[in-house]
């Protein structure tokens, strides 16, 4: 009488072997998806708010820019602080539709005007804005019609 043990409870069988190895790569799958998912809601969540500090402070400008002029290499303009603003300007920056900006260091006290030269030579528009506040930049065209936005 000889006993043969052809099942055996709790043998490890190509079907369970598998299942496991994918029960653990799923796991592992699960933990990186979770890790990188945070990572990208923490750098969204800085960046969305270092954008709503930036607009906060820009809020405080009110300005205008009438009298474009370009000739011989130089955009010319007038630059308005408006009475209305509750802050003054410090910095000017310009720049064309390229992207090259060119900064410099003004004091326009709120209520006064600034006559603006700039060695630029601008082929068309063009945008300007107070203290790095390239968040609400004033979008002009070489006729002179500026928007605000």
């Amino acid at each position: 009488m000889m006993m043969v043990l052809t099942g055996k409870i709790g043998a490890l069988t190509g079907k369970k072997a598998i299942g496991i190895i994918f029960l653990i790569v799923g796991i592992m799958l699960m933990f990186f998806i979770i890790s990188q998912s945070t990572g990208i809601y923490k750098t969204s969540r800085e960046s969305s708010d270092r954008q709503g500090r930036v607009s906060l402070q820009c809020v405080g400008y009110l300005y205008s820019i009438s009298g474009v002029v370009i000739s011989d290499g130089e955009l010319q303009f007038s630059f308005r602080n408006e009475l209305g603003s509750t802050e003054d300007v410090h910095n000017l920056t310009v720049a064309d539709s390229s992207g090259r900006e060119q900064g410099f260091s003004v004091s326009i006290p709120a209520g006064s005007s600034y006559s603006v030269r700039v060695p630029v030579a601008v082929a068309d528009n063009f945008s300007v804005y107070p203290d790095s506040c390239n968040v609400f930049p004033a979008r002009c065209s070489l006729e002179g019609e500026c928007t605000y936005k």
